[in-house]
């Protein structure tokens, strides 16, 4: 069985309903999360979900049998979780780790397993459903952080930070 690794807050601020109803509800944002993936894995039998939510008390009600839900402990970050996730798999190559974070990225890589960006992801999540992005999301989703970046642009970062 194939298994994704999602960092929650991260797929989250990349969509911007999920986003705003950050501001007034976390919980309403983890379970919209929460009811979009499982729309996914409804389709998907063939993939473990394992949603890794910063902090406790996610308050989110899973009904599919192939998506788990982890919090973090007290002080715990979901970075943490999801390398030691990583850790425990005995096929990594099976293994998609959802982030855009550059460090968990590579972590991943490292580790053997296959890497996505919660851009990326919402995007498949979407296409999957039917899902047309607004403007809003499409935005958000372009301020992905890049994967690799070319000579030019290093030459050009080297000269705004005094470093040539």
């Amino acid at each position: 069985m194939l298994h994704y690794i999602l960092d929650a807050h991260n797929i989250m601020h990349k969509d911007a309903t999920m986003k705003r109803q950050m501001d007034s509800s976390l919980t309403t944002a983890r379970q919209t999360l929460l009811t979009l993936v499982e729309g996914y894995a409804r389709r998907r039998r063939d993939i473990l979900f394992t949603i890794v939510f910063d902090g406790v008390n996610a308050a989110v009600q899973r009904q599919e049998v192939n998506v788990n839900v982890r919090e973090t402990r007290r002080f715990q970050e979901a970075d943490e979780v999801i390398k030691d996730l990583v850790r425990l798999e005995e096929q990594t190559r099976r293994v998609t780790v959802i982030s855009s974070d550059t460090e968990v990225h590579n972590f991943a890589k490292l580790s053997g397993c296959n890497v996505k960006s919660a851009s990326a992801f919402l995007r498949e999540l979407r296409s999957d459903s039917g899902t047309k992005s607004t403007p809003e999301a499409r935005r958000l989703a372009s301020t992905d952080k890049p994967e690799n970046v070319s000579h030019a642009e290093l030459e050009a970062m080297k000269r705004m930070f005094g470093l040539k």
